[in-house]
């Protein structure tokens, strides 16, 4: 998590506690059966209703959305996309599917090794979006549910709030503690609508921001893809996918010697001018 997410997090937490709970004692604040009921029925939802690998995957994107900086992941995808370029015209196959294995961006190095396996444009064309379509729905089956615990945690709220007035109504006869009993009858309410609202919801659009950006990275690849496919020269490919500023950048590193894959030996990477 960033320092800004973080600054914003103790932000919110200020706010809701000065805010929100302003005049309220702790012991009207905390009522553990409500806690049970919210946050124990939430989970026991999310564990009968989804599968292990899906909750899994879930905490594992938020993680992701989270830490996501799409500039400098737009950087990181350019130059690999340029690389893979230049090594594919330059070395042939053989260099492109061990320059692949080495790659971070899992569905570039996938679009590449598709390459040096000597799949067609159209074949290539083809696998590339269904793979990009699978990815995108997994996504939207990770942001339903955040978005579904969303709706439940309110829900669950109200129904804790339900069986606090109901024992409520059992002590109606003795009227000094009929007053504390129907404060923490709300509170069920009021965990529910914070942890839907102030928790629940920005992870979902964070996680939904982070999908958006990955399907444009990924149209971004596919596009390099087909030229690196059609051997195109990289300041070619960088033209057009308008990120010249990253062919520079690895112009300016290879001519000092570094290596953008560390992976390869010297000889698959060792790029120069080009005949």
């Amino acid at each position: 998590m960033t320092l800004r997410s973080l600054s914003l997090s103790i932000l919110a937490c200020l706010l809701m506690i000065f805010g929100f709970l302003r005049g309220l004692d702790a012991d009207q604040i905390l009522n553990l059966q409500s806690l049970v009921i919210v946050f124990g029925g939430s989970t026991l939802v999310l564990c009968l209703g989804f599968s292990k690998r899906r909750l899994i995957e879930t905490c594992r994107a938020v993680i992701q959305a989270l830490g996501h900086k799409s500039r400098r992941n737009d950087v990181n995808t350019l130059s690999g996309i340029l690389e893979l370029a230049r090594i594919y015209r330059l070395h042939g196959p053989l260099a492109l599917e061990r320059a692949a294995e080495e790659t971070e961006n899992d569905f570039l190095g996938f679009g590449a090794t598709l390459i040096a396996e000597g799949y067609d444009h159209q074949g290539l064309l083809n696998a590339l979006e269904r793979e990009s379509a699978l990815r995108y729905a997994e996504r939207r089956n990770q942001i339903n549910l955040l978005r579904a615990l969303m709706r439940l945690a309110p829900a669950l709220g109200m129904a804790g709030t339900v069986i606090s007035l109901m024992q409520v109504m059992g002590q109606i006869g003795q009227m000094k503690s009929l007053g504390p009993s129907l404060g923490l009858a709300l509170s069920s309410t009021l965990y529910g609508i914070l942890f839907a609202n102030l928790l629940i919801l920005p992870l979902a659009t964070k996680v939904e921001a982070f999908a958006e950006d990955e399907i444009m990275e990924r149209d971004m690849i596919i596009e390099g893809l087909l030229d690196m496919h059609r051997k195109e020269h990289p300041l070619r490919i960088a033209e057009r996918l308008n990120c010249f500023d990253s062919y520079c950048r690895l112009q300016e590193g290879r001519t000092k010697g570094r290596a953008p894959f560390e992976g390869m030996d010297k000889q698959g990477i060792e790029l120069g001018q080009e005949s």
